[in-house]
């Protein structure tokens, strides 16, 4: 029996009710976010019931109503949504956070780490989503929760440069390469491409990188890179993120799921053959 969820009876695909309808609208407006869900769920209770059912089984598996879920979920969208330039989803997003315990301060740590790879465009989105609303944003109403072992490290991203000066020192490149090897296995080609052809830059954006988390886990940013790499479809980046995961003590289970949510919500099957190739020996 697959049963009800959010006033959707899954076990019958095939019919749908008037009052089906009205409490799912009712349940997915009671926390009084942005429209959107409202009218994306409408249009399909109102032209294909039957999808709008199966969308809401598969939603259960990487949402609502799962506590953990909800911030994991979520954590990935504003990275994918600053990425596209969604400022709606940006603004639900901040709005779902905060509801599930997630403080002003952890929420642009998450936006930090994000334009890393959004640039300042990502920024722009940002603050047009929600700019002039963060100087009032109240305390979450309840407690966050991670997954079990998810947490702080902010030392852990660090691999002992020298800042003192913008050039990549000989101590530098060693300690880079040396935390790489310790971390993951192997240096990249990305950061050996870097490090031949512009070391400063490598240098300030590894910085960068270092300081962008402090007090969310730091399983997060292996986990978003999860999202970013399944959507770009980059067998390296994505091998390299699970593969810091792993470091990190990200279970399997939580790398598929950040792989197969992505593909829920993003890409279909077909951004799961880079995952196949990229990271099933691992799993």
């Amino acid at each position: 029996m697959v049963g009800i969820s959010e006033g959707l009876d899954l076990s019958n695909l095939h019919d749908i009710s008037p009052e089906e309808v009205n409490a799912h609208l009712a349940r997915v407006w009671s926390w009084r976010g942005p429209l959107y869900e409202m009218y994306a769920n409408s249009l399909m209770l109102d032209y294909a019931p039957d999808f709008a059912k199966l969308h809401r089984w598969g939603s259960d598996l990487f949402g609502r109503p799962s506590h953990v879920n909800i911030i994991t979920l979520s954590m990935q969208n504003i990275h994918s949504y600053m990425m596209y330039g969604w400022e709606t989803g940006i603004l639900n997003e901040f709005i779902t956070l905060r509801r599930n315990g997630m403080p002003l301060s952890q929420l642009m740590e998450l936006v930090m780490f994000s334009q890393l790879y959004a640039g300042m465009r990502g920024l722009g989105h940002v603050y047009r989503a929600v700019g002039d609303m963060l100087p009032v944003f109240g305390e979450p109403p309840t407690a966050l929760e991670f997954p079990p072992g998810w947490a702080a490290d902010p030392d852990a991203f660090k691999a002992g440069l020298d800042f003192s000066t913008r050039a990549m020192t000989p101590a530098d490149l060693s300690a880079l390469t040396a935390w790489y090897e310790r971390t993951i296995g192997y240096v990249p080609n990305s950061i050996k491409f870097g490090l031949k052809h512009n070391p400063q830059f490598v240098k300030v954006n590894r910085a960068k990188w270092e300081v962008a988390l402090k007090t969310l886990p730091k399983q997060v940013a292996p986990y978003l890179l999860l999202r970013h790499h399944t959507i770009t479809g980059s067998r390296d980046g994505l091998r390299e993120a699970a593969l810091l995961a792993k470091a990190w003590d990200i279970t399997p289970e939580w790398i598929v799921q950040g792989v197969t949510g992505t593909a829920m919500y993003f890409t279909g099957f077909e951004g799961l053959y880079a995952a196949y190739e990229a990271i099933d020996d691992l799993l």
